[in-house]
């Protein structure tokens, strides 16, 4: 039996036993009651026996422990006296610590004294004997500066002025003590004197060197100019070295620049315009030379050659805008040149930044700075000059559209072709803007554009005035030819269009450009490459963010556009109205025509009193004429407007709203012009003085004609025509009671040509 399980942390009473059970029953090989009844039998016996030897333990452990209680009190006293001794020895002890320190204290301070004394004597022994032997050191370099050796004078005086600055390891033991003597000479009178010797000193040895300096750099020596390197870094002039360097190189340069002027000035015109990029090609490439040099010379990171470029170019003499600006002077091209310099100087940049990239040199912010100005900061008075060549040039460009065409057919046409040409000017001049001045003067550009869209607006009101003079003019009478002026109008409004569509596609290529001109602005200028962004001041930069927020916000309030060309916008819609009002004359002069040969119907029958019927009375002719000229109309407006190009279509709802409706617009159109016609007749009407009973009826009959005309067309005469109708109709004595919610000015009107008694 296993009673090991028994003092388990998760021991189970259940588990314990059905486990025993089965093992049980395993070893019997029964599972019955009989075999239960034998295992009980066999194992409670088993733990009666484990529970009685388990209380025996038990009570000989208690046993045990009562009687070892007196022991462990005693022991447990014992172990207190001891703990009770060696506290009062450790008191002791510190007791006698402190007497000590007491008794020894002050001997040792005193000790420290005596040091620290001995120490400063020894300090001001050595300083003595350095200061004795300072005057054999200062005759030694006299003595090599009169010689004017330098290779004598780096043999052997360098080194005394390198062991006065710094120590430097393999070097003799004299060097060394040498070099202990300036330090040991620090804390003596006189320091600051023999500091200034010493820079005396180095300044002469600089003196000395330079023409070697020079020499060495302009055959570009690599040996010797790193031996100038130890020399001028021992003496901590390397930046004066560098100096050196730079001054080389820029005299250098600017002699290849004269000769490169000198040379452009023997070719022909066309390479004339090259100078900058053969000089700018040779920098380059002597710049990525430079580059290694410099890097083998005074270790990695090295920015002189930058440096070089950045110091050279805006100290060119000639200057490059003083030069370009002579170009310009004799060049019919202006634009063209600006292009070019303008790409290369981008080119060059280009160039650099990669040349930056390849060699993995970080430059500082300050030079970062000073090299983008020295690139491009000539290149600002072209870019402030820019607006003016563009708009004389553009200017030039449209006046030369500007001419008169002789019949209003060849003026739609020009329209067309001028509209065309016109904006691909602009693409051309908003791409030139981005080549020349990186867009940088665009909002300039865009103020000016609003005097060249004005003056091709007025070529279309040229073009409007030349239909309606031509409308007018006896030439132009017969009715064929005042459906080719239709035609010419219809042309016009898809012309309008066409030109309100494009602007609408330019404003939006605008607002793009701003804003990624914004974006480009708003960038911190370092770290990245270089670019022409990082040269404009505060105040230009904040004026071009202002001006492109402006016109942002123009573009969140504007409904009809985009911001940028409203007054523009304005303009056009005034000549979408106008061609269109010139549309609706052309097809109501016919009507108007007829309409002036009516006249006051004759009183036939007053003499003899007799009141004709309706029916006896026939539309006049002038009427007749109208009805069969609207009839007509349909057959004429359809060819026009049954399927409308979308331009055309955009301009007759820019026109009247009512073209937007679903419905055809030659319908529309129709009914623009019945509208019309309804109000002239109207007009006709009120003016008649007088009007006989007889006259009434007549003109009754006519307005009925007109409306069985227009009921044909699908359309019906206005309410002021309808209700002179009911007037005309109406009996004297009905009258006042059937003009009841006629208009009272028609009321009025229409009683006084009657000639009927009021009896209010």
């Amino acid at each position: 039996m296993d009673v090991s399980a028994l003092s388990g942390p998760n021991f189970s009473p259940a588990e314990w036993i059905n486990a025993n059970y089965k093992k049980f029953v395993e070893e019997n090989g029964r599972d019955d009651s009989e075999a239960a009844s034998s295992f009980i039998r066999s194992y409670v016996p088993k733990l009666q026996l484990y529970i009685f030897n388990v209380n025996n333990a038990v009570e000989e452990s208690s046993r045990q422990v009562v009687a070892s209680m007196p022991r462990i009190a005693k022991e447990s006293v014992s172990l207190q006296g001891e703990v009770r001794r060696l506290q009062e020895k450790m008191s002791a002890m510190r007791l006698e610590v402190a007497a000590v320190q007491s008794e020894t204290g002050e001997c040792m301070a005193t000790l420290e004294r005596l040091n620290t004394k001995s120490q400063r004597l020894q300090v001001d022994k050595e300083s003595l004997q350095e200061s004795d032997g300072w005057g054999n050191l200062l005759a030694e370099l006299e003595d090599g500066f009169e010689r004017n050796d330098l290779k004598v004078f780096y043999n052997y005086s360098l080194k005394w002025i390198l062991i006065l600055i710094t120590a430097s390891q393999g070097v003799c033991d004299k060097l060394m003590a040498l070099q202990k003597s300036l330090v040991a000479q620090e804390q003596l009178p006189g320091h600051a004197e023999r500091l200034t010797q010493v820079e005396d000193f180095k300044n002469r040895l600089e003196a000395l060197a330079s023409p070697s300096v020079v020499q060495c750099f302009a055959e570009g020596n690599l040996e010797q100019a790193q031996h100038y390197v130890q020399i001028f870094t021992s003496i901590q002039r390397l930046p004066q070295l560098q100096q050196y360097y730079r001054a080389v190189q820029k005299n250098f340069w600017q002699q290849q620049w004269k000769q490169t002027l000198e040379l452009q000035g023997t070719e022909t015109q066309p390479q004339h315009q090259q100078f900058l990029t053969l000089y700018y090609d040779q920098l380059l490439e002597h710049c990525q030379r430079q580059v290694k040099w410099c890097t083998n010379l005074f270790g990695e990171n090295c920015m002189q050659p930058f440096l070089v470029i950045a110091e050279l170019l805006p100290a060119l003499q000639p200057t490059r805008d003083a030069h370009i600006l002579q170009l310009l002077k004799t060049s019919n091209e202006r634009l063209e040149m600006l292009a070019l310099f303008a790409q290369v100087n981008h080119s060059f940049v280009l160039h650099l930044n990669s040349l930056l990239e390849q060699s993995h040199i970080t430059l500082s912010e300050d030079l970062h700075r000073l090299l983008g100005e020295a690139v491009f900061e000539y290149f600002h008075k072209f870019i402030q000059q820019y607006p003016r060549l563009e708009e004389t040039q553009l200017s030039t460009q449209v006046d030369r559209l500007s001419s008169n065409q002789a019949t209003p057919s060849d003026g739609v046409r020009h329209l067309e072709e001028s509209t065309r040409k016109l904006y691909e000017w602009l693409k051309e001049a908003c791409e030139r803007c981005a080549s020349i001045t990186s867009d940088l003067a665009l909002c300039k550009l865009i103020t000016l554009l609003n005097g060249i869209f004005k003056r091709q607006l007025e070529s279309f009101g040229r073009i409007q005035r030349q239909i309606g003079l031509t409308l007018g003019s006896s030439s132009y009478a017969a009715q064929s030819e005042n459906w080719s002026l239709l035609q010419y109008t219809m042309s016009q409004l898809q012309c309008l269009a066409d030109f309100q569509l494009q602007l609408h596609q330019f404003e939006q290529d605008l607002h793009t450009r701003m804003s990624t001109l914004a974006s480009r602005l708003a960038k911190p200028s370092s770290p990245g490459p270089i670019t022409i962004f990082q040269t404009c001041d505060h105040a230009g930069r904040t004026q071009l963010l202002n001006s492109i927020a402006d016109y942002q916000q123009k573009k969140s309030e504007a409904t009809d556009s985009l911001g940028i060309f409203p007054l523009i916008y304005t303009t056009l819609k005034s000549h979408f109205t106008e061609t269109h009002d010139i549309t609706l004359n052309i097809l109501l002069q016919p009507i108007e025509t007829h309409l002036a040969h009516i006249r006051p119907p004759v009183e036939e029958h007053g003499a003899s009193g007799i009141e004709m019927p309706s029916f006896s009375f026939a539309p006049q002719e002038s009427i007749t004429q109208i009805g069969q000229y609207l009839l007509t109309l349909p057959q004429h407006l359809e060819p026009l407007l049954l399927s409308p190009s979308s331009l055309l279509k955009q301009a007759l709802e820019v026109c009247n709203i009512k073209y937007t409706q679903a419905i055809p617009c030659a319908d529309v159109l129709l009914s623009l012009v019945v509208e019309q016609c309804c109000v002239l007749y109207q007009t006709q009407i009120l003016q008649i003085k007088s009007l006989p009973s007889s006259a009434a009826t007549q003109l009754s009959v006519d307005i009925e004609y007109l409306s069985n005309v227009l009921e044909e067309l699908g359309l019906s005469i206005n309410l002021q025509l309808s209700q002179i109708l009911t007037l005309l109709k109406a009996a004297p004595d009905q009258y006042l009671t059937l003009s009841s919610g006629c208009e009272p000015r028609l009321v009025t009107a229409i009683r006084q040509m009657r000639n009927i008694i009021s009896t209010q």
